[in-house]
């Protein structure tokens, strides 16, 4: 495709979403907060069954989060349940955007309001740490209900669609909040911290391999270390946000301490803590969870050197399947926070440098993509954490399409 074709395409595909954008919110002007809310929690339970492949980022993500406090039904239905939740609260929230500033409080009250101005008492400014959760298009208006004279700014997170960015943008900002993005000077950020400032950060999301390794609901992950680094440097008070339903069309935002001092595992207990009061109005469709491996990457790499929390830790399979006997895994690809389970075909035996206690699948020799999925799905299933990647050597399209298809990145090794 040529790059004018391509071009063409992109922005005939951003008219599509602002158009797809502009019929939500011209529908807000016709229903109700409640009624957007239970449109979208019909979509919602619609989206269940059409969706697959979110539907299994989603029940990846809540098995790694309640594994050992929930069997795999309760968990299914604590994932329908958020299906219909974030639809119904994205909804809900293109009616609370067009929302008078005055009538903002009978759509939402806040908790323990008096965090937050003990917080700013200090004069030092407050980083606050937000979730994906709930109404959360509404925390850049929150601003008319904190105290008096009160500076907000947040950071944001630029759209792909340059058309719908900018009008999402200015519709965050219509009521003064400041949006920051990773564009602007941190000097800056800083500095509105330092003036008395309030710094919201959604700061639950997956990040890369320049995050901080931490523990996140039991199992180590990387985090965002800038919440912390902001605190710090600015000497500011942090503190957490929840944003719950209480009914259809209303939300309470609570405001919950963080423990000092604001380390970034301190941070992401606050936002454990904060998305645990209602899990059904997180967002899950991201994989929280994802790890990023390459052949420079390893899985030592990936978690570092911690061991402090490995209470739930990552499943490792070992695809030996067809692979030639001398071929094994590297000390880089060993971690104690990983266990290991293995596939071999019938004929094969574990191989000697493997404990004799590793699990072993077996699967049948040249299978097709669609019989590998169901073996990796099967093994998935196999166990309370799910499957979070795949190690071999000179691995098939078939076999990367079939973990692609059940969100269980493959690695070819040398």
């Amino acid at each position: 495709m040529s790059g004018k074709l391509k071009n063409s395409t992109k922005h005939l595909q951003w008219r599509l979403e602002c158009l797809g954008h502009s019929w939500i919110e011209g529908l807000a002007g016709w229903f109700t907060a409640p009624g957007m809310f239970w449109l979208g929690e019909a979509l919602g339970a619609l989206g269940w069954h059409l969706m697959p492949q979110r539907r299994r980022v989603l029940m990846k993500n809540l098995r790694i989060a309640f594994a050992g406090e929930k069997d795999i039904d309760e968990i299914e239905c604590m994932a329908k349940a958020s299906f219909r939740r974030t639809a119904g609260n994205l909804m809900a929230a293109a009616h609370t955007a067009r929302l008078a500033p005055e009538k903002l409080g009978r759509v939402i009250s806040i908790e323990n309001l008096e965090l937050l101005e003990q917080a700013l008492a200090a004069g030092k400014g407050v980083v606050l740490l937000l979730s994906h959760m709930g109404n959360w298009e509404i925390l850049s208006r929150l601003i008319h209900m904190f105290p008096p004279g009160s500076r907000v700014g947040a950071f944001y997170r630029p759209l792909n669609n340059l058309l719908l960015d900018a009008r999402v943008l200015a519709r965050r900002q219509v009521d003064g909040t400041r949006m920051f993005s990773k564009r602007d000077s941190f000097h800056q950020v800083t500095g509105f911290l330092r003036q008395g400032g309030i710094v919201g950060i959604l700061a639950d999301q997956r990040v890369g391999r320049l995050g901080d390794p931490v523990s996140f609901f039991g199992r180590l992950t990387r985090a965002s270390p800038l919440p912390s680094l902001l605190a710090r440097r600015s000497k500011s008070e942090v503190l957490a946000l929840s944003v719950t339903t209480e009914s259809a069309g209303k939300w309470v935002a609570r405001f919950m301490p963080v423990e000092e001092p604001s380390t970034t595992a301190h941070c992401m207990a606050a936002i454990e803590q904060a998305m645990t009061v209602s899990p059904v109005d997180v967002f899950w469709f991201q994989e929280r969870w994802k790890v990023y491996l390459h052949l420079s990457c390893t899985i030592g790499d990936w978690l570092g050197p911690e061991t402090s929390d490995a209470r739930k830790p990552l499943r490792g399979l070992l695809w030996l399947a067809e692979v030639p006997d001398a071929w094994r895994i590297s000390s880089a690809w060993v971690h104690p926070a990983v266990v290991y389970e293995v596939v071999l075909a019938s004929d094969q035996t574990l191989p000697a440098w493997l404990p004799k206690t590793t699990r072993v699948h077996t699967v049948a020799a040249g299978a097709d993509r669609g019989t590998l999925q169901k073996a990796i799905a099967g093994i998935d299933a196999g166990a309370a954490l799910p499957l979070d990647f795949i190690l071999t050597t000179g691995a098939s399209k078939a076999l990367v399409k079939a973990g692609r298809r059940e969100v269980v990145p493959v690695v070819s090794l040398p």
